[in-house]
């Protein structure tokens, strides 16, 4: 399926989600399949654990938060704040000019953010509004 989705970019079927119970598995799915494929092939990631994902390489947050952002608001990016907590993140916290990564986010998100809130628990997400935008 997923030579399949790589090789048919224009098919409707945006998504492949593989679950696992054992997270080394779909890490392990993941590695095998980065060094396959390029990113202009598929955009491959995992948004918890147990998740992988393939979609159309530009079927991802950071694509359409760009599309939104410029083409139906005229923002640029040094205008938007992008608020994240997994690797299916990366895209949108990369473009965004404030990045945000949650406080249970995985150390290497939270490197790619500016700041990091406090946790889901603990209203991360009203922390940052009230930061940044308050």
């Amino acid at each position: 399926m997923i030579t399949f989705l790589a090789q048919n970019p224009t098919l409707e079927a945006t998504k492949l989600l593989a679950l696992s119970p054992e997270p080394a598995v779909t890490r392990d799915l993941l590695s095998q399949l980065q060094q396959r494929y390029q990113p202009d092939q598929l955009y491959l990631t995992q948004s918890v654990a147990q998740f992988f994902e393939a979609t159309h390489p530009l079927a991802n947050k950071g694509a359409a938060v760009q599309f939104v952002a410029e083409e139906l608001l005229g923002l640029t990016a040094a205008e938007v704040m992008a608020i994240g907590d997994n690797f299916n993140d990366a895209a949108m916290l990369q473009y965004a000019g404030c990045a945000v990564a949650m406080g249970d986010a995985p150390p290497a998100v939270q490197a790619m953010a500016h700041w990091t809130a406090p946790s889901v628990e603990a209203d991360g997400v009203a922390a940052a509004i009230e930061k940044f935008l308050l």
